[in-house]
């Protein structure tokens, strides 16, 4: 299975390398697309209304621990939608999604720490989705 290509985005920004748009692939685009799938809200695209997530909505919302169950229930919902466009979903199984405060350049910041196994891939992918915010929204 292919998981395709895309710019590579940091911080809302695509990156250069030298005078070359940069390019993530494989399991690094699997990564960066749930990423900018759990940033967007759903519906916020015309041309695409069922992309996107409710997680903002949540997120938005204090901290607290029924606030926290519901996003990680939601990003789990939406790491599995991941590449369900081409086909079968690039994610077929989600092991750990946590939401957790996290001090970030003195700031505190909403992370959601996810494991799951892609398609097709032997390692199981560990990664850490900013979300930002704060404990109070």
């Amino acid at each position: 299975m292919t998981y395709g290509a895309d710019l590579l985005v940091v911080n809302g920004e695509i990156m250069w390398t030298g005078d070359t748009l940069a390019v993530v692939r494989e399991v690094e685009n699997v990564k960066q697309q749930a990423y900018l799938r759990l940033l967007t809200s759903l519906g916020e695209s015309e041309f695409y209304p069922t992309y996107g997530a409710t997680l903002s909505e949540v997120l938005a919302k204090p901290y607290t621990p029924e606030n926290k169950k519901i996003a990680e229930s939601i990003a789990r919902e939406v790491l599995l939608l991941v590449g369900t466009e081409n086909g079968p979903g690039w994610i077929e199984e989600v092991t750990n999604c946590q939401l957790k405060l996290e001090t970030i350049n003195e700031k505190q910041v909403k992370v959601l720490y996810a494991k799951f196994k892609v398609r097709d891939v032997e390692d199981v992918v560990e990664t850490l989705f900013n979300l930002g915010g704060g404990p109070n929204g």
